[in-house]
């Protein structure tokens, strides 16, 4: 009797051996699991669309300039965040298997309809592969599987947060960019009035001068707020793009009734800034002359443009 649990035990630990190697992560490896997207390289991808589980998406897809953003009238995408990530696309390995059962997709969030990333790569030749990221066990590591395949991954090569859905997030951050110290004159013109600003020689220590801002037209006693125009004038000469809207432009912009326009002049070039009307995110829509491209700026960064009063760029004599 004996003898026969000792067999039976054997056996035992011979199945849950079996349990172990079958399901249990394997550990992770130092470039020796395969790749998840065997012998694909950086350079046969041409679109990345990236889609977050509120259903909120992006689509990028490359050109012979760079990258860009069709849906956003081809607004140019920043290849220093595009060409990294796919780098790591591509070198995702399946040296840590999680499961290999359908059953688990929805529990890890890697199914076709419960995703927390869902990420199209379409290939140079036309065809087509979908990689999911799902539920992260730590903050460190993140479940993956690719269409088609049961076999669901863990990686610490990919995070979700690195893949942000909002175009914003995949496009170059300066849509105007004039060094300050070249201009020679900004005018501001809103619903406060038309404002002119210029910039003054001013003696500093050891012989060297500074700029100095004023406003033109300043009254007897009246002396300009130098620190408010400063912070006016770069706000003008430095915008930031909040979301790009693309080349076509809509009645609801705004534009023909605009809330601000501003004009800067350097020695070469003269660029015109238009406000139009605040969105419903409460962001502004924005288009110079310099770009084809209509955008969304933030509030905060052109409230002085918008709402700048001839009172802010002064200092009122004392009474």
């Amino acid at each position: 009797m004996k003898r026969h649990q000792q067999i039976l035990a054997a056996l035992l630990l011979v199945q849950l051996a079996l349990i172990a190697v079958v399901f249990w992560p394997r550990a992770a490896a130092t470039g020796g699991g395969e790749q998840a997207f065997p012998e694909l390289t950086v350079d046969d991808i041409v679109s990345l669309r990236i889609v977050d589980e509120s259903g909120q998406s992006v689509y990028l897809r490359r050109t012979g300039e760079g990258w860009v953003l069709p849906d956003a009238g081809d607004y140019p995408g920043n290849s220093s965040m595009i060409t990294p990530l796919l780098e790591k696309l591509v070198g995702l390995t399946s040296d840590r298997l999680v499961t290999r059962t359908e059953a688990s997709h929805q529990r890890l969030q890697v199914a076709q309809d419960n995703f927390i990333r869902q990420l199209t790569l379409e290939l140079a030749d036309g065809s087509f592969q979908i990689l999911y990221l799902g539920s992260a066990p730590q903050y460190t590591t993140t479940h993956f599987r690719v269409e088609g395949q049961n076999e669901t991954y863990l990686t610490s090569a990919l995070n979700t947060w690195e893949l942000n859905a909002l175009p914003a997030s995949w496009v170059e951050a300066s849509y105007s960019s004039i060094p300050v110290d070249s201009l020679t004159e900004v005018i501001l013109e809103n619903k406060n009035g038309t404002f002119t600003f210029v910039p003054l020689p001013v003696a500093a220590e050891g012989g060297t001068t500074t700029q100095e801002w004023t406003l033109q037209g300043l009254n007897t006693g009246e002396t300009a707020n130098a620190t408010k125009i400063r912070s006016t004038v770069n706000q003008a000469a430095s915008v930031v793009v909040t979301n790009p809207l693309g080349k076509t432009e809509s009645p609801d912009y705004g534009l023909a009734s605009p809330n601000a326009v501003i004009t800067l002049k350097t020695a070469d070039q003269t660029v015109t800034l238009t406000v139009g009307a605040q969105t419903v995110s409460g962001n502004y829509v924005l288009k110079g002359s310099h770009s084809p491209h209509f955008i969304e700026v933030s509030a905060y960064s052109i409230e002085s443009l918008v709402g700048g009063t001839r009172a802010d760029f002064i200092t009122a004599p004392a009474p």
